[in-house]
Formats: structure tokens, sequence, C-alpha cells
């Protein structure tokens, strides 16, 4: 199923993956994939020690791009008067953040917090209690509650409400401990039944570690009572199509979608993918061409570019990531990272050796670490297309 599966082997390829995340600046997902590959490789580093300490920087990293994302939002928060939950996800940052600068960050950010219930009459103590809860607030508690956070607001709130051994299951589960995720949801499924989001959850765990048919019959059991909800279909239609039953996985999708009154462009990215996987290219292009017709969007967009590309129509695709990046620099935002990335990578295949090229790689690496390796890369390609091996070698040594 090459770079759509979900269910990668081997370290390398858990590294490739989180790479691809990396780029589309998706780092707790890339970090969760990173931790799964030195899980793969714990106790089997003999002869591997440049892999498992370039995984352990990666990992690290996107730890580091999330304590400031987690930043970031704390201080939104603070300004949005929602000082509790800036706490927390600031203390979340504190355990993600290696950079001095960051961790220096944070702790301005808490003082300032502090302070400011201060003038409300309120007093912020680490060591008190939270209110109405009788264990201590810990940190596990507050790591928590920030990955409920990200979670739609009805899920969020459904999973605040199950017991411990839903938290630490979930929990371990987001940390790759997949082993201890089982058993931990395993108790939470006979503590709070199978009508809620457990099966969910459970079927996640399951799947990583390679339990497909648990996994099978927990999704259909959630999707019995949630026949709707996108990550639960998401997963079972992953998991037909890892068994190389693409078929089945579409008609799973056109079912769901058939209830819906627009489609999701989580499931629109996943039917796209799995026309490709029935060789159905053409009926996987005119989808999501009418899909951006009906709303553009930026994934959807560079999965078409990527699909015009692979068929040889680079002018094509190269059309819709300018259109991208156009809207994108409408806005004021900067374009995402892989586009601008993908883009440079089309104008060089077509031969483009220009000194702007050479600039638009460099000032990537600049803006967004992460790409620096592969800019670089290309950088070098292109001076050493030209002859000039000095420069070319000069880049190649800055690859790491």
């Amino acid at each position: 199923m090459g770079l759509f599966s979900l269910f990668v082997k081997s370290p390398e390829d858990l590294e490739k993956k989180g790479d691809g995340l990396v780029l589309s600046e998706h780092y707790g997902p890339a970090r969760t994939q990173y931790a799964k590959a030195l899980e793969k490789l714990a106790g089997k580093e003999a002869g591997q020690e440049a892999l498992v300490a370039r995984i352990e920087e990666k990992h690290a990293g996107c730890g580091e791009c999330l304590a400031k994302e987690h930043l970031a939002n704390a201080a939104e928060l603070h300004e949005s008067g929602i000082d509790a939950e800036a706490h927390h996800l600031l203390h979340l940052a504190g355990q993600l953040a290696r950079e001095a600068e960051t961790k220096e960050a944070i702790q301005a950010l808490l003082g300032t917090l502090k302070s400011s219930m201060a003038r409300e009459g309120e007093e912020w103590d680490d060591d008190e209690d939270e209110p109405g809860v009788e264990a201590p607030y810990t940190e596990d508690d507050q790591a928590f509650e920030a990955l409920c956070m990200s979670l739609a607001e009805e899920q969020g709130e459904a999973y605040m409400d199950y017991g411990d051994a839903f938290r630490k299951g979930y929990s371990a589960l987001n940390s790759g401990a997949f082993a201890e995720a089982e058993e931990a949801l395993d108790q939470a499924l006979e503590e709070d039944g199978d009508d809620g989001y457990v099966p969910l959850e459970l079927a996640a765990a399951c799947l990583n570690l390679g339990k497909r048919d648990k996994a099978k019959k927990l999704l259909e059991t959630f999707l019995s009572s949630h026949p709707l909800h996108t990550h639960g279909v998401e997963l079972l239609c992953h998991l037909h199509l890892d068994e190389e039953e693409p078929e089945t996985s579409l008609a799973i999708l056109d079912d769901t979608l058939n209830g819906l009154e627009e489609c999701p462009v989580e499931l629109a990215l996943l039917k796209g993918r799995l026309l490709m996987a029935c060789r159905r290219a053409g009926d996987a292009e005119a989808f999501l061409a009418q899909e951006l017709e009906e709303r553009w969007d930026d994934n959807l967009a560079f999965f078409l570019a990527n699909l015009k590309k692979d068929g040889g129509d680079a002018a094509a695709a190269r059309t819709l990531l300018e259109t991208s990046m156009g809207r994108c620099a409408g806005c004021g935002k900067r374009p995402p990272s892989h586009i601008q990335l993908t883009y440079a990578n089309l104008l060089k295949e077509a031969g483009d050796t220009s000194v702007p090229l050479i600039e638009r790689y460099l000032k990537l690496a600049m803006e967004d670490p992460a790409t620096a390796p592969y800019a670089y890369q290309a950088v070098s390609d292109i001076y050493r297309s030209k002859g000039d091996a000095s420069e070319a070698d000069r880049y190649a040594a800055m690859v790491s």
C-alpha cells in the first residue's frame, strides 16, 4: 500500500512516516511514530546505534515543537482569561521542552498566570488538590486533559468522565506503550461498557499490536453505536485495506458518506486513497477535483497534486500547489512547509537550477529546520548539476 499504509512494519518505515508527518507539521502523530520505531528497536540496538540516535533526536525534536505549540496555545488561553487550562498546557509543555529559550518562556508565562490569579483574588498552589478532587492533581492528569482537549467537545467530555483504567490506557496508547494500553483498556471496557468510546481506543491499541481480529470486532461494536464517527470508520477501512481488501473498505466508506450531509476532509482523503488502491486513478482525481470545487482545502489539493505528478502531469501539480500558496499569502499565513518543499522539488525536477530556486530552498530551511536536510540536499544537487563541486559538497555536508 506504499505511502498510505496505516500500519507500517520496520523502524525505518515508522521513521519515514514520522518524517512525512513532520513535513506537514503534525508533530504529535510524528512523535508517536518515532516512539513506535524506538520501541521496535528496544533490545536490538547493537549495530544500529546511528539509527537509534537519529530517531531519538527526531523524537525529541517533535517534543520541542509540541512544547512550543502548547506554549502558544497557553498564551492564547491566558489572553482569553482561561488560566487553569493554560496552566495545564504549560506543565505539559515543560515536560517536552528541551531548549533553554522555550523553558524560560514557559516559566515566564507561569509567573504571569500566578500574578493574574493573584489579582483576581485567587491563589494558585501546585501542591494543593484541585477543587472537588480528592486525589492530588498530577502531571499525568494534566497530560490526559491536554489530550482530551484536542478531541471533539462531546468526545473529550466523555473521556474525562471515564475512570482511572481508561485514563491509564488512553495515555499509554498515545505514548506508544500499546501492550500496557490494551491491558488497561480491557479493564476499562469491563468497567465502562462497550456503548461508548472505549472500544474505539482499545481497537487502536490492538491494531498496533497486530491483533486484527480483536480490533475488527471492537470497531464493528463501536460503529454500531457511532456509525458516522470519522476516526472509527477510518480505522475499520484501513484494517481492510491492510488486508488487501480495498473494495470492502470503499463500500464501508461509501455507506458512511451516504449518511452525511457533507464529506469531511479526512474521509475525502481516505476515499481518494481507497480509489487509488482499487486502481481507479481517474475516479480518484475526478472525486478530489469535485471536492475542491465545492470547498478548497490544502490537504486535498496536495493529495491531488501528488496524483497529478505521479500520473505525469507535473504542470497541473504545480498549478494546484501555486494556488494553495497563493491562498495562504492572501490571508497572511505562511504556506505549509510540505507544500513549499514539494513545489520547489517540482521546479527542480523540471530542470530549474536558478538562483531564485536555490534561495527558495534556503529560505525554507531557515524557516523550518525540519525541512533543512531535504532543502540542503536539493541545493547540493543543483550545484552539482552545474559543475560546482565545491558548493555541492558544502551543502551536502550540512545534510544531517
